[in-house]
């Protein structure tokens, strides 16, 4: 494989890592007024979910080493689930792109 291809990779896991640490983060902040103001339009979040999607995807198609396999299930089947919460919120608040 590729030195470009696998930097791909890496970088893709760590920007869907950085994405949940940013995510979960949200439900520890200690001032309340930042809970009421999310960082990004609900639309834009559906898109920056359903790539991170993709990029799990890609992730689990190009892992070949067993110890690995379960950590790309898992970050795949998160981003999926991740991606079809924010369509069903879109979809409970009326909201259609």
């Amino acid at each position: 494989m590729s030195t470009d291809f696998l930097r791909s990779i890496y970088e893709a896991k760590d920007g869907f890592l950085r994405s949940i640490y940013e995510a979960s983060s949200k439900f520890f902040l200690e001032d309340d007024e930042n809970l009421s103001t999310p960082e990004f339009a609900l639309e834009e979040e559906i898109k920056k979910s359903y790539q991170e999607w993709q990029k799990a995807q890609q992730y689990f198609e190009c892992v070949t080493e067993p110890e690995l396999i379960d950590h790309a299930i898992f970050l795949e089947e998160a981003a999926k689930r991740k991606y079809i919460y924010l369509l069903n919120k879109a979809k409970n608040q009326g909201i259609s792109s």
